[in-house]
């Protein structure tokens, strides 16, 4: 088996570096890679990895820079592995042979299909998400391309709830200088947003546990299909509490929402609500309340002209 770690970065060379030499150190497994992904537009991230030359298995992709982190590191699905690790630049691996035990964490699942978490980041999300190519080719991606920060690694980790399939390695990251989010706007939205998808991330666990190439008996694939009210229920309490916490007085988010790149990702997301709030299987109520708040009416019909 072998290990594909994909490092997003952006503008911040030398964190960039420190990171990677103080994972690199800890790598145990002869085969394990790590893919950089630099942007085409970030130099200086480009010269700090080439000048110091850390090691022969770091491998620097410079490409376009798209519109979400989540497709940055998608660019390591071009490259076979039988685990994919996602990794920014600000939480360097502590742990000694931190690759070798997320690989023999993997073997845990008998048709390749599944998670490895490791240490947590917070009381909600592990600080290491790394899926099996198994589960990759199920879902598509390595994270979904639908936000422009954050709530991809939470959208996976729902799908690897509701299949049952999350496997723990014992290794941790330095969490004490991550960086604050690059692309921080309106969190309120987009918890909202995530919320509103429930469908999709219900549809793609059920496909995944209905498959024949996913082994279990059909007893257990039964429950598993019945966990999806618990896991739904528990991702609206953490995203109110993202929507509470980042409406108080003095709570810095970045204001500029005219940026290129967020306004395509918003835009695709409203495209996807067009499809999301027709749902049939959506109950009316869930359909008022998402469009209230995600696609709220420009015109108010029922008000009187204040003028003839």
């Amino acid at each position: 088996m072998n290990l594909v770690i994909s490092m997003a970065t952006r503008g911040r060379p030398e964190k960039l570096v420190e990171t990677i030499k103080r994972s690199v150190v800890n790598w145990t497994h002869p085969e394990t890679v790590m893919e950089v992904q630099i942007d085409h537009d970030d130099p200086a991230s480009f010269e700090a990895c080439e000048k110091a030359r850390i090691h022969d298995r770091v491998v620097l992709n410079v490409r376009q820079r798209e519109d979400t982190i989540a497709e940055k590191w998608n660019r390591s699905l071009a490259r076979p592995a039988d685990v994919y690790l996602v990794v920014g630049d600000d939480d360097p691996y502590v742990t000694p042979g931190y690759d070798s035990k997320i690989l023999e964490a993997a073997k845990r699942f008998p048709d390749g299909i599944g998670m490895v978490y490791g240490g947590m980041a917070n009381l909600s999300f592990s600080g290491s998400v790394a899926p099996t190519s198994g589960l990759c080719r199920k879902m598509g991606y390595i994270q979904p391309a639908y936000f422009p920060y954050w709530f991809v690694d939470h959208w996976t980790d729902d799908i690897c709830r509701m299949i049952g399939r999350i496997s723990v390695a014992d290794i941790k990251t330095d969490q004490r200088n991550v960086g604050v989010t690059q692309e921080f706007r309106e969190p309120w939205w987009w918890a909202t947003f995530f919320d509103a998808c429930y469908l999709m991330r219900r549809r793609e666990a059920r496909a995944i546990i209905d498959a024949d190439d996913f082994m279990g008996e059909e007893w257990h694939k039964e429950l598993l299909r019945t966990h999806h009210p618990l896991i739904e229920q528990r991702s609206r309490m953490l995203n109110d509490s993202v929507r509470w916490q980042f409406s108080q007085p003095g709570v810095r988010v970045n204001k500029d929402l005219s940026d290129p790149r967020y306004v395509r990702v918003k835009d695709k997301a409203r495209d996807m609500l067009k499809t999301i709030l027709a749902d049939p299987d959506m109950p009316k109520t869930d359909v008022f309340m998402f469009s209230q708040i995600l696609m709220p009416p420009t015109t108010v019909p029922s008000l009187q002209r204040a003028y003839a």
